[in-house]
């Protein structure tokens, strides 16, 4: 980047540079690493092509610079309260942002997921529990608490009776390699809410804490699911094995729909 390029001395200059439209349209091609900028130039030759072809040279660099400063999305929210923009270019910039703020409220769960965990691991000692049974009855619910970002409450007691369950084994596969935990006589699995809390919102009267949400995975299956590109072999198999169970408790849920909260 040449410093005297005075088209990056502001978010909403730079964003002029690039086009307000431009980058909404192309919002997910801009932030694509794995497209090359002449890949996306290529596009936008063909999606406009009223458009002038140096113009990518100027507009790419500076989209992707947004991206790189992490300023994606302020650039939405200028593009939305911007009345010079075009009104479907502005709808697109709110369906874009909803889907980002989203993504990530799911990266905040996966985090605070991990803190629980392993406040969960040090309670698992050495047990004599070897059943559960599961309580089908309905429960509200949960009251969320507001920080930053929504904090959903985690019953350890509710994810060890899950764990239990299961045998402590991958629900996935019981075959998968497991570990004994320390200071425990019980493998190492994990315990992930198949319908994540984030989730809570489309759910207001369920709660989605309940050992019937609440799959027992190994350690390379729980990343999977949280960090992995092709998750649906995995994902299905718990889905069907489970959406029984979370029927019975309020929760009623396609396939199509769980999906989307892992995307």
């Amino acid at each position: 980047m040449d410093k005297r390029d005075t088209k990056y001395t502001d978010l909403n200059t730079t964003l002029s540079a690039v086009g307000k439209a431009v980058f909404v349209n192309f919002y997910y091609d801009f932030k694509n690493a794995s497209l090359s900028d002449h890949e996306i130039a290529d596009k936008l030759l063909r999606e406009n092509p009223n458009t002038k072809s140096d113009n990518q040279n100027f507009r790419i660099p500076r989209a992707r610079h947004i991206f790189a400063e992490g300023n994606q999305l302020d650039a939405l929210k200028i593009i939305i309260a911007s009345t010079r923009v075009a009104p479907e270019a502005r709808e697109k910039a709110k369906v874009i942002l909803t889907e980002e703020l989203a993504r990530a409220q799911a990266f905040q769960e996966s985090v605070d997921e991990r803190g629980f965990i392993d406040d969960l691991n040090r309670s698992i000692v050495y047990s004599e529990q070897r059943e559960f049974e599961y309580n089908n009855n309905p429960e509200p619910a949960k009251e969320t608490r507001i920080t930053q970002t929504l904090q959903y409450q985690r019953s350890k007691k509710v994810s060890s009776n899950a764990l239990i369950k299961a045998g402590f084994l991958c629900e996935v596969n019981a075959e998968h390699p497991v570990f004994v935990r320390k200071n425990s006589n019980e493998n190492y699995t994990e315990p992930h809410h198949l319908v994540p809390l984030f989730a809570q919102k489309d759910f207001p009267d369920v709660n989605l804490d309940r050992e019937q949400n609440i799959v027992s995975l190994c350690s390379h299956c729980h990343n999977l699911l949280h960090y992995g590109a092709d998750i649906d072999s995995v994902l299905y198999k718990l889905y069907t094995d489970r959406k029984d169970l979370l029927k019975l408790i309020g929760i009623e849920i396609s396939y199509e729909d769980l999906r989307k909260y892992y995307m």
